[in-house]
């Protein structure tokens, strides 16, 4: 009786084995699916492998690689990955610094109504990033983004009115936006208005 009982045991995990073999073999890869996607000109897949490679997720982190993804996803047309390899270029990472690429990327991406995207061209007018400095189409930008009830758009805007930059100084404004970014959790908003009530 214990030869059977010892047989069926060793059977029973030869069977396991064989099992958890062809699973691991024939189970679905989802990095392998996402490749595939992203080879057969998938921009959504071709950002997410991108994102994968920036952020060295189930795979070594290159920003090279994440490059090389987030160009081939922006040139087919996908609106987050024109806005991170703007971010790539304007950061240098993975590639040389080059503004004026950074600025066309956030400008191209801008066209689809992109809020990230319009901030950030804002923020490029603001500070001469890529472009002439324009303080004045900065702040006309950033206006519009507020209107969009962006919190980030709302504190970048009362940073505007605060200093006078690319408008008139003034402090009721700035302060009105503080609020409204506040009222929607925007912490810099937040510690701005703490820091006036001490």
């Amino acid at each position: 009786m214990e030869i059977i009982e010892v047989r069926t045991g060793i059977t029973l995990i030869f069977a396991l084995a064989v099992a958890l073999f062809l699973l691991h073999k024939y189970a679905a890869n989802p990095l392998k699916d996402l490749l595939l996607k992203a080879s057969q000109n998938d921009p959504e897949a071709q950002y997410k492998m991108g994102m994968l490679y920036y952020t060295g997720k189930r795979v070594a982190k290159n920003y090279k690689q994440a490059l090389v993804w987030f160009d081939t996803a922006a040139q087919n047309g996908h609106v987050k990955a024109q806005i991170a390899l703007a971010g790539l270029y304007n950061a240098g990472v993975g590639i040389p610094k080059n503004e004026r690429m950074a600025f066309e990327w956030y400008q191209r991406a801008s066209k689809t109504g992109d809020l990230e995207a319009r901030i950030n061209l804002a923020v490029c007018y603001l500070q001469g990033i890529g472009v002439e400095k324009n303080e004045n189409k900065g702040f006309e930008l950033m206006k519009a983004a507020a209107d969009d009830k962006s919190p980030l758009a709302y504190t970048l805007l009362a940073r505007l009115y605060e200093h006078g930059q690319g408008v008139t100084q003034d402090i009721d404004q700035a302060t009105r936006y503080y609020v409204l970014a506040a009222k929607q959790g925007e912490p810099i908003a937040k510690k701005v208005l703490e820091k006036r009530d001490k």
